[in-house]
């Protein structure tokens, strides 16, 4: 009996061989552990079956490239599963001009805005960039963006300040005279601008800043005013002299007495510089003090050398006065002669 289920069971197998191929049904195997995929690209539906784990691994077997900036629908970690539809949105090329240069091609992924590709250029070159328009515009293939560039630089120019010049009218130097007490001097001041250039071209310019480097120092003039024979303080600061000496001083008249000459004589009060005498004429030794020379007499007041006397050598000085008696009284003495600086 066994023997002869044998014998059935042998050409049962035999015809199941002829039948079926074993090629054919190692092929049903396969399909049936294939997943299909519906890849949606560009526009365009394809179609396939896959033995691909992953998303990744779909791309590779179809022998499908896709760059970074492509957009995906899955994760190409995401695993594979029969009846899956995959969306690819391919990367945007387009072209940045900046400062109406060349234009530059770049590729960015599919919905991003022109703010987005701004911020990034940025970042890459450290430059300020603006854009003239919506930069919530996504961009498209092809599209060509038009950038300035801004940039600032800071000009600091130093520039002189000038000084005033302080008259300061005094008695203390006699009239018609002037004296530079002190020189001025300029002062400095930084002036800072800001420069704002866009697309390389100076868009606007501000002074934003101001600093007193060296404050200037006024000149001080001091005009006279002291008539002669005024007195005034030698220890004022605006008292000024180039030389000092001490000299033997004696007091003279216009009278007869001390000039030898009376009223109804036509030189009866005129000195030798042809001057008319009057309080602060006196007579010097021209050798020593030419005629002329402005003089400042301690305790007479301020003196033009314009006479000349025969007792008055050397370190002498004769001084006017109008009344005989003041004259007297004056007698000899030294004082303090001090010689004025000229105009």
């Amino acid at each position: 009996m066994n023997r002869f289920k044998a014998l059935i069971a042998m050409p049962l197998a035999l015809m199941a061989v002829i039948l079926f191929p074993l090629g054919i049904i190692h092929f049903i195997a396969a399909e049936n552990a294939l997943s299909h995929v519906t890849l949606h690209d560009g526009g365009e539906i394809y179609e396939f079956y896959i033995a691909a784990d992953t998303v990744e691994g779909f791309f590779y077997e179809a022998g499908i490239a896709h760059s970074g900036t492509d957009l995906i629908s899955h994760s190409t970690d995401a695993l594979l599963f029969d009846g899956i539809e995959i969306s690819i949105e391919r990367e945007v090329t387009f072209y940045v001009q900046t400062d109406g240069g060349e234009p530059e091609s770049r590729s960015v992924r599919p919905g991003t805005t022109i703010a987005d590709t701004v911020r990034q250029l940025q970042n890459e070159t450290e430059i300020a960039l603006l854009y003239n328009g919506d930069d919530e515009t996504q961009i498209q293939n092809g599209d060509i963006i038009s950038l300035s560039t801004w940039r600032s630089r800071f000009d600091v120019e130093v520039i002189s300040l000038p000084y005033e010049t302080i008259e300061n009218y005094t008695n203390s130097v006699s009239r018609g005279r002037q004296h530079l007490r002190v020189e001025g001097e300029f002062g400095e001041e930084a002036i800072t601008t800001a420069i704002v250039y866009i697309g390389g071209v100076e868009e606007s310019r501000e002074v934003v800043g101001t600093e007193i480097i060296v404050e200037p120092v006024n000149a001080i003039l001091d005009i006279g005013t002291g008539w002669l024979g005024s007195l005034t303080n030698v220890n004022a600061p605006d008292f000024h002299y180039y030389r000092h000496v001490r000299m033997e001083a004696t007091a003279y008249t216009a009278g007869f007495g001390c000039t030898g000459k009376t009223p109804d004589d036509p030189w009866y009060g005129i000195t030798a510089s042809g001057r008319r005498v009057e309080h602060g004429i006196v007579a010097v030794d021209r050798n020593v003090i030419p005629l002329g020379t402005r003089l400042y007499v301690d305790g007479y007041g301020f003196a033009v050398a314009a006479d000349v006397g025969s007792a008055i050598r050397g370190y002498k000085i004769d001084l006017f006065m109008h009344d005989i008696n003041d004259a007297l009284r004056f007698g000899r003495r030294h004082i303090d002669v001090y010689i004025l600086d000229e105009i």
